[in-house]
């Protein structure tokens, strides 16, 4: 394939394209003419290794070695002033650095995420306490902690687009190495990671002071707290370029296309570091009353009030939903002129608790509680700080094959400043200047039963509801004029944004979750101890934060951001049945046990014991997705169309066929697909992990632990989801692929002095 022979590609070459010269492409034979091989693409097709496993597809694997050093300590004094007052001081520092390895080996050609990592955490907590009197107690608390994380990619440093003859990218040694993230269809890719290098410092500094006072049957509790919180980040997605041949669109092949060096969409993102901050205030007040001696009651409030976050240069911008005008942040005036987003003052938390003990065996508790939650982990989302005339981020893109290319290695890519760029072609990160805060609903109640000295069982309902939760939209999503019929207009066009994806910050998600948690519970005694714990519960919502989502989940982006409610269903997490069972048993023989043995048999026998956790879940939800049809632009979700029952009577589930695929088709022209969200559920999983060890005590406290360790004990294989584009129907229905690790058995000896 280097020289330009495709031949063992499955598929059709196209014969003729009005950006590919003549003579180039041999379409019967699948051939690209040495002649035209781009010599670029020619130096970089050389980064591929050479197969080392059988077959055309996963034919290279990849043995590297991952390193990581860990360091860390902690420092702390106590001093007692007296008999009423007492200071503390401590200091913790924690260093980390990890290198992986690059899948393809080579640093330039690196092929996946593959980073060295730099963390180092530290951390200063001091605080002074004193008893007033006999019933008042005060506690001051400050602390201040620092974390730093870098990530950058193996070719950091290395300037590779000159080695290369790729032009068009800065070469800034702030960012600069290797060589652009390249996708190529049915290929692994080549050149650096998007998203590295990553920087990001993050600084909190907290002061708190509550205060106690016992008054007869009530502990009344009072405090109030100031943080600032800082942040300092580069985590821009393409500082080194980013180029796809995803979709072969001039040659029928993505390799064809990368051979010729036509591109149908490069992407750079100039450089800009953002540096936050911002500040909060919370106040509480709360009572624990002994109403009877068989009856505690605690209630309380709480107040939160955090400004949206400011930039310390006041480079924020920010996209008015109304009226389309492009806001920038001032340096000075009130919240909303710094921040763009308006203050939510309204942040009142009540909380409310009993715990009833209504017989000498049988207890009752129940709760209810307002929290709020004033960040959320966005990475670099709707950041304000990333747009223009700050920051570009900008995609150059040939809708067709009768465009031109939107790359060529030729031209190199296209030159950007915050004065030349199209609004149109960027990518503009924006948030609702009117967002709530995101209220989470938290309530339970349930008995306790003492079933005999050891045994506890227990029942409890549970309940998490979530409002006005951050989720991300298309604000210029397309309108579809005519369902399958069109055309697409895309709202702000008129205010010069073209079909540009302005991605926003929402806060109208929902998530519902309801528990029925039962448990038995045996505490250590007699050399055993056990759990056994059984839930059943539901969780639906409208979003999921797109950072947390994996392993097959759906993230945070909307089906039709015209119609956000219809994307309510099972949540990824969702698992209705869950049964988790532990025991600790300490095997009956040695010095104190029921057998003892004299001589080698106490040795080599006595003092083991052995520990199990089982887990059998049942199977997570998926969505059933198709390729896009509604050309309504960036950040959504591709539904595909439900036709049918898919799993009709009868119908018996296998890895080759999960559901019955005649249930589904794909959508349309102009239409979203109709599927909702989450509507089947994958495989269950079960895991079985046991181990054996046993002390072997010394004198002055050192003790030798040796271990053995068994994970996956039975080697069950749970399966992954099925393959669920109902436009691929190739793979469509089957299971593919597996969770977790087969049967693993480890020895481990520690000594402990």
């Amino acid at each position: 394939m280097r020289t330009g022979d495709l031949a063992e590609l499955s598929g059709a070459m196209t014969a003729v394209n009005p950006f590919v010269p003549a003579g180039c492409v041999n379409a019967a034979n699948k051939r690209i003419a040495s002649a035209c091989i781009d010599p670029v693409a020619a130096r970089m097709m050389n980064l591929y290794p050479l197969p080392n496993v059988p077959g055309l597809a996963n034919n290279f694997v990849s043995n590297g070695i991952l390193n990581s050093d860990i360091d860390q300590f902690d420092v702390r004094l106590d001093h007692n002033v007296g008999n009423r007052d007492r200071v503390f001081g401590r200091f913790s520092f924690q260093n980390t650095n990890r290198i992986e390895p690059p899948v393809l080996e080579d640093p330039v050609a690196s092929g996946d995420f593959a980073s060295n990592i730099l963390i180092r955490g530290q951390n200063v907590v001091g605080g002074w306490s004193r008893i007033f009197g006999t019933s008042m107690f005060s506690e001051f608390r400050f602390a201040y902690n620092r974390a730093r994380s870098d990530s950058v990619h193996p070719a950091f440093g290395i300037d590779a687009n000159s080695q290369f003859g790729i032009r068009g990218v800065p070469n800034d040694p702030r960012f600069a190495g290797g060589l652009p993230h390249t996708a190529i269809a049915r290929f692994t890719r080549i050149g650096g990671p998007f998203f590295r290098p990553q920087f990001q410092t993050s600084q909190v500094f907290q002061f708190a002071e509550s205060l106690t006072w016992n008054k007869g049957t009530h502990t009344y509790k009072f405090g109030f707290e100031k943080r600032r919180d800082l942040v300092t980040y580069i985590d821009l997605r393409s500082l080194n370029g980013e180029l796809s041949f995803n979709d072969g669109r001039y040659t029928g092949f993505g390799l064809g296309d990368f051979l010729l060096g036509l591109a149908s969409v490069q992407r750079l993102t100039l450089f800009h570091q953002p540096d936050l901050y911002t500040d909060g205030w919370q106040a509480f007040a709360q009572d624990s009353w002994r109403l009877l001696p068989s009856l505690t009651l605690n209630y309380g409030l709480r107040y939160e009030y955090f400004t949206p976050f400011f930039d310390r240069s006041g480079r924020l911008t920010n996209v008015d939903p109304a009226t389309g005008q492009v806001m920038t942040a001032a340096s000075s005036g009130s919240v909303f002129a710094r921040a763009l987003i308006k203050p939510d003052r309204n942040d009142f938390a009540p909380r409310v608790g009993a715990v009833w003990t209504l017989t000498p065996r049988l207890l009752l508790r129940g709760g209810y509680g307002i929290f709020y939650q004033q960040t959320d982990r966005y990475g670099s989302e709707s950041q304000l700080g990333l747009n223009l005339p700050q920051l570009v981020d900008a995609a150059v893109q040939a809708n067709s094959a009768s465009e031109s290319p939107a790359f060529t290695f030729a031209r190199g890519f296209t030159s950007l400043s915050p004065q030349n760029v199209a609004r149109s072609i960027v990518q503009w990160r924006i948030q609702d200047p009117d967002q709530k805060t995101p209220i989470v609903h938290q309530f339970s109640i349930g008995p306790e039963y003492q079933l005999g000295g050891s045994i506890v069982a227990a029942v409890e309902y549970i309940g998490n509801v979530v409002r006005n939760g951050r989720r991300l939209r298309n604000l210029n999503q397309g309108i579809i004029q005519t369902p399958r019929v069109g055309p697409v207009v895309f709202p702000y066009a008129q205010y010069g944004f073209g079909s540009a994806f302005l991605e926003q910050i929402v806060t109208n998600g929902r998530a519902d979750y309801h528990a029925l948690q039962t448990r038995v519970q045996r505490r250590f005694a007699n050399g055993l101890a056990f759990s056994v714990a059984y839930t059943y519960s539901k969780a639906l919502g409208d979003f999921l934060d797109h950072l947390s989502a994996g392993g097959g989940a759906t993230g945070n982006f909307t089906k039709d951001a015209y119609n956000m409610k219809d994307d309510y269903g099972p949540l990824p997490f969702d698992i209705p049945h869950r049964v988790v069972s532990s025991f600790i048993y300490d095997l009956p023989i040695g010095p104190g046990r029921a057998l003892d043995p004299p001589g080698a048999a106490r040795a080599i026998l006595g003092g083991w014991s052995v520990n199990g956790i089982l887990s059998l879940n049942a199977g997570r939800p998926f969505s059933v997705s198709a390729t896009d049809q509604a050309a309504a632009g960036a950040g959504r979700r591709a539904a595909a169309d439900c036709i049918g029952n898919p799993r009709p009577p009868g119908f018996e589930p296998t890895i080759d066929r999960w559901f019955d695929t005649s249930a589904f088709a794909p959508p349309g022209r102009f239409t979203y697909g109709n599927c909702g969200y989450n509507t089947l559920r994958g495989p269950g999983s079960k895991s079985m992990n046991m181990s054996l060890f046993r002390s072997i005590r010394f004198a002055d406290e050192r003790r030798l632990e040796l271990r053995l360790e068994m994970f996956n004990l039975f080697n069950w294989v749970n399966w992954g989801f099925p393959a669920a584009n109902a436009s691929n129907l190739a793979t469509f229905g089957r299971i593919t692929s597996t969770l977790g690790d087969p049967r693993e058995v480890q020895m481990a000896v520690k000594f402990y002095f």
